[in-house]
Parts: structure tokens; C-alpha cells; sequence
């Protein structure tokens, strides 16, 4: 009886980290959406231990097209610091990805969106933290189509001006493991003036995984069926 209970009990464990990824914001290939926000007690497997935490600064001259000479003129920079964290969950072990971008006092005009690609497509929740550090949200996400279905473009709207820092905003991924293999970049608004690309951390995809935690779940069920019958 006390390991029938002790099936059960994993079996309710599972699928309660199972509904918590209902929370999720999900990213359809080439659909934008709009980002609610979210904290760590709406969404527990969000909170964990920092495995990176980096801060990589990053410049970008901003241009004028004169018709008359034909040619384009630097009219302003603008310059600041992309924080970049890694952590690992502490309810399930998996990693997320979190970046919250700081615009220079001395820039010459706000910082539109925050672009990466090489990302591999496995992630499934994607938000910023309205829990922590900051002042500017990211308003909404964009996820290119399956060709490119590791871009993503995150959008400050025009609020990420000058002397201004977002909020951490981040993808909820389901690997246990990171690498170095992805790059960002950043753009002003209307994104016709964009910064130099950096190299990012992404996750070690596991295409099994899920199928492996489906297969996990239909043998604990068997498993209490089986004890329960044969009692």
C-alpha cells in the first residue's frame, strides 16, 4: 500500500510540473505575442541557481540618409550593457535563459528590440520577470517562421530610452544543458540602425525528452495498476 502511495505520489509530481508549463507563453512560428509578465510564485520552475551571469557591452552608430549628397551621415550612437544570465531550475533541472538590457544616459535615442537567432527550437515559455530589477517591460515577442525558427525578436516598444534598463525577460527551455552556439543583437527603433552581433548561450536540446517523460508517466501508471491487482 505505502508504495502504491509512493507511485501515486510521483505520478502527481510529474503531472504537476506538467501543468506549470501552462503558464507558459508560447511562440508559434511567425506570430507575435504579447508578454504578460510573470513571477517566480505564479511560475516556480522559473526560480533557481545562476550558472552565467555576464555583462557585455555593446555600441551602434545611428544613421540619416541625405538624398541630396546621396550618401548617409552618423547623426548619434547609441551604446549600454546587455545582462546575460543562465540558470538552472531548482524544481526541475532544466535552463533558462534571461537577458535585461541597459541603455547609456548618453545615447542618443532609445533601443527598439532585442534580436537573437541560432537558438535551437525547443524552448516553450517566453515572458519577462515583473519580480525583479528594472523599469522597461518587453511589450511582445516575435518568433520567426520554421526556417528560421530560432529567431526571436523581443520589443521594448519606445520606453527603453536613454538612462533606462528593462526587465529581465527570458526563454523557459527544457534542456539540462547549455552552450555557446547562439548571438544577439540589438536594433533602434523601427530597427534601421543595429548594433554588432555577440555570441550567447542556448541549450543542449534533448529531442527525446519529452517522450521519455510521457513513457515514465505510462509505466508508474501501469506499474500501480499491476500492484493494486495483484494485491
Amino acid at each position: 500500500m505505502k508504495e502504491s502511495c509512493r507511485l501515486l505520489a510521483c505520478i502527481g509530481l510529474a503531472l504537476t510540473l506538467s501543468a506549470q508549463a501552462a503558464h507558459a507563453v508560447p511562440l508559434i512560428p511567425d506570430s507575435l505575442v504579447s508578454l504578460p509578465g510573470t513571477t517566480v510564485a505564479a511560475e516556480p520552475q522559473l526560480g533557481g541557481v545562476i550558472q552565467v551571469d555576464e555583462l557585455v557591452p555593446f555600441s551602434f552608430d545611428i544613421y540619416h540618409y541625405d538624398a541630396e549628397a546621396g550618401s548617409y551621415d552618423v547623426v548619434g550612437a547609441i551604446s549600454g550593457t546587455v545582462q546575460v544570465q543562465v540558470v538552472r531550475s531548482d524544481l526541475d533541472g532544466t535552463m533558462d535563459f534571461y537577458w535585461r538590457v541597459f541603455n547609456d544616459a548618453t545615447s542618443t535615442g532609445p533601443i527598439g528590440s532585442f534580436r537573437f537567432g541560432g537558438f535551437p527550437d525547443s524552448f516553450q515559455n517566453v515572458n519577462f520577470r515583473i519580480d525583479g530589477l528594472g523599469e522597461v517591460d518587453s511589450i511582445s515577442a516575435y518568433r520567426f517562421s520554421e526556417a528560421y525558427g530560432g529567431y526571436v525578436n523581443f520589443d521594448f516598444g519606445d520606453a527603453l530610452v536613454p538612462g533606462s534598463s528593462t526587465k529581465f525577460f527570458f526563454i523557459d527551455t527544457e534542456a539540462p544543458s547549455y552552450q555557446r552556439t547562439a548571438f544577439y543583437d540589438l536594433t533602434n527603433i523601427g530597427q534601421t540602425a543595429a548594433s554588432p552581433t555577440y555570441p550567447m548561450y542556448a541549450p543542449i536540446p534533448v529531442p527525446g525528452a519529452l517522450l521519455l517523460f510521457g513513457s515514465s508517466l505510462m509505466g508508474l501508471g501501469a506499474a500501480v495498476w499491476r500492484r493494486r491487482h495483484n494485491a
